[in-house]
């Protein structure tokens, strides 16, 4: 069947009417769950999105005859995969629903639109659909020939493998199977299509095996594009590293099928590609997926297994509603960047923070399972975290009737974990934690009314009692894309649960914190200690030289709380106090920051 007629056979071709999603699949995902097979069922309708958007993407190349420079036509790419389709639908089914084929159809609509420019010639863009159309065929094991771009020395067949030209760039490579025989050819080079062939690199697959559960993904470090974005140069993983990570999917799969076989196998059908990255800062790995890339995620090499199984969980979490949202609309209007999401340092929009919301979700059952420190740390912190967030979005006016009974679902569980029993001092760092962070987002994000900064500035200056703070609604928030690193403390409490060694180390030479844990300064290493009362001094003195420093406002009112004293509106209005800070010190004023706590609170 030809692409056209698959488009044409597609239910739901200009409309999803036809999808739907079953009450049952819908109460589940919506509950931060779902099995395999109502991923499965997703997957069908994502498969209508991907070949309604390929058509689209096709009639435009052919309608405009865009200019494929040294390649043959677009038409050519499409007359090979119609070809493969009728020697193996599968075949061309998995090379158009590759899951990073998406990422590469939505950048090229972007550049063809002008959304979006790339100062690399357009024709190397359009290629890949020569070189999917050149994998589908290798797959279906038919004789073709055509040729596809070679960009940073590679000539990439998606999900298949690269041949290496080192040293060539921006040229064509003709691919080509006889009888059986695959070669890849750039001027005067030529590369055979073989296990260990000279030149040749076959992808990276995958595969783990638990009590009859199977994971199996591609590990993509070559696709030109993997970042889910745009075009991104190659960055193929040493052997090494490839290592590394078989050896931690191993052991993160028997980790998620001992703990729930039933999601560790929804998350397998969520999972179809893998990019890596480098590993991250300690504790703060990095990880992303994308709408537009059914089944893929992008992930830094984990600290351990433990952690990559949370970031399997995380991430098949956003694949999943993702693929919801194709079929059902949960947020009437999108009013930008006001919102606050615990698991970010930036306001966020409605419909980012419920995609967070409902990725939290499923990670907070994953560690409410797990029995070791951090992950009892992580449970108490994210179950309240979570409880914040729901609280907000429950009346949010902008939520559609389907997406009040998302937030409604969610909150069931998170409500029930509120009430389950951590460790006291655990629960003591989680919740100083989630003050903390929201604290310090305050600080960076709402701008305190210059009135009433001017009214508290006048009357400290004349030693009058402080005045009646007005209870107004919080401001729009102003965006400061400086922003970064606000749970230091919380990486800190980590650091102290889980290497005790290390903490201890940290502890002999608290000034040195920064440079374990980027963002830390010394007064911090004493507050996850439980020291208060040295913590309370070393804010107090860092503020005398950094009067504007959120992160030291924030601590010495997290320190006065544990130290049993109430300061309510440095932990509550924390941007007004340090606003009334920044412009005493604008006035050639040294105030005393634990003195103008107590005159606030």
């Amino acid at each position: 069947m030809t692409l056209e007629r698959q488009v044409a056979a597609v239910p739901g071709r200009t409309t999803s009417r036809f999808h739907h999603v079953s009450a049952s699949d819908f109460a589940e995902l919506t509950s931060g769950g779902g099995t395999a097979a109502a991923v499965d069922r997703l997957a069908v309708s994502e498969r209508s999105a991907r070949f309604v958007v390929l058509y689209g993407l096709l009639r435009e190349l052919l309608d405009r005859d865009v200019d494929a420079g040294p390649l043959p036509p677009a038409d050519r790419a499409r007359q090979l995969l119609a070809e493969v389709e009728r020697a193996d639908p599968q075949a061309a089914d998995s090379a158009l629903m590759y899951p990073l084929t998406g990422i590469w159809a939505a950048h090229l609509f972007r550049r063809l639109r002008g959304v979006v420019s790339d100062p690399a010639p357009l024709w190397l863009d359009l290629g890949y659909l020569h070189a999917i159309a050149a994998a589908a065929a290798i797959w279906a094991g038919i004789d073709f020939a055509i040729d596809i771009p070679v960009r940073h020395g590679l000539a990439v067949l998606p999900g298949t493998g690269y041949a290496d030209f080192a040293g060539l760039d921006s040229v064509t490579a003709r691919v080509e199977t006889r009888a059986g025989r695959t070669t890849v050819s750039a001027e005067d080079r030529q590369v055979t299509i073989a296990p260990a062939g000279p030149g040749w690199r076959a992808a990276t697959v995958c595969v783990a095996e638990t009590a009859g559960a199977r994971l199996e993904f591609v590990l993509d470090d070559f696709n030109p594009y993997r970042d889910l974005r745009g075009y991104s140069a190659p960055g193929p993983l040493s052997t090494e590293d490839v290592a590394r990570w078989r050896a931690d999917v191993a052991e993160a799969w028997e980790i998620l099928v001992k703990q729930d076989q039933e999601r560790a196998e929804s998350v397998a059908a969520a999972l179809k590609v893998l990019v890596p990255m480098p590993a991250g800062k300690r504790y703060r790995p990095l990880s992303a997926s994308c709408d537009e890339a059914f089944a893929a995620v992008v992930a830094s090499l984990p600290d351990d297994a433990e952690q990559l199984a949370a970031t399997f969980i995380h991430e098949t979490q956003h694949v999943r509603l993702g693929a919801l949202l194709h079929l059902a609309h949960f947020v009437t209007e999108d009013p930008g960047p006001r919102l606050y999401a615990p698991w970010r340092d930036d306001p966020r929009p409605l419909p980012g923070l419920i995609q967070g919301t409902y990725a939290f979700t499923g990670l907070v059952a994953f560690f409410r399972g797990r029995g070791n420190p951090v992950a009892r740390y992580e449970f108490a912190l994210w179950r309240l975290q979570l409880h914040r967030v729901l609280s907000t979005l429950a009346d949010h006016p902008a939520l559609t009737p389907l997406g009040r009974r998302l937030v409604a679902n969610l909150s069931q569980p998170v409500r029930q974990w509120m009430d389950e029993f951590v460790d006291p001092e655990i629960r003591s760092l989680a919740e100083a934690a989630a003050d903390d962070h929201y604290s310090q987002w305050r600080c960076h994000h709402l701008p305190a009314a210059s009135a009433t900064v001017e009214t508290m500035t006048a009357a400290w200056l004349a030693r009058a009692p402080r005045p009646t703070i007005s209870a107004t609604p919080d401001p729009v928030p102003v965006v400061d894309r400086g922003v970064g690193r606000l749970d230091s403390r919380a990486v800190l409490a980590r650091v102290r649960l889980r290497e005790p060694q290390s903490f201890r180390a940290l502890q002999a030479e608290p000034a040195t914190g920064a440079d374990q844990v980027p963002g830390v300064i010394e007064g911090d290493v004493h507050f996850v200690d439980g020291d208060h009362k040295t913590a309370l001094d070393l804010y107090d003195r860092h503020l005398s030289a950094h009067p504007g420093d959120p992160r030291g406002w924030v601590g010495l009112g997290l320190s006065m709380a544990a130290l049993g004293e109430t300061p309510t509106t440095l932990l509550s209005r924390p941007e007004l106090v340090r606003a009334v800070a920044l412009r005493l010190a604008a006035l050639g004023e040294t105030v005393a920051a634990l003195s103008l706590a107590y005159w606030f609170g």
